[in-house]
């Protein structure tokens, strides 16, 4: 029988792995509002939907890496 310590290590790899592919998408979110250059209401929009998405993948990498860190340190 596998250790539930085992199951909260390939939960946090698993959180990290989608915080990761967030970063990802913020960073290309972020050089697609550059590229474009438009001034005004379009671009506060996006840049708040980029801010919230960097937050989000930026939470759940850290909650991954404290699940893996937490299930390697008690396990």
């Amino acid at each position: 029988m596998e250790n539930i310590y085992t199951y909260i290590v390939y939960a946090g790899a698993v959180l990290t792995i989608l915080g990761l592919v967030g970063l990802g998408i913020s960073v290309r979110m972020a050089f697609k509002i550059k590229k474009d250059a438009i001034a005004g209401e379009d671009t506060k929009d996006r840049m708040q939907t980029l801010i919230a998405l960097n937050t989000a993948a930026l939470g759940f990498s850290f909650i991954g890496l404290a699940l893996v860190a937490v299930g390697v340190l008690l396990g």
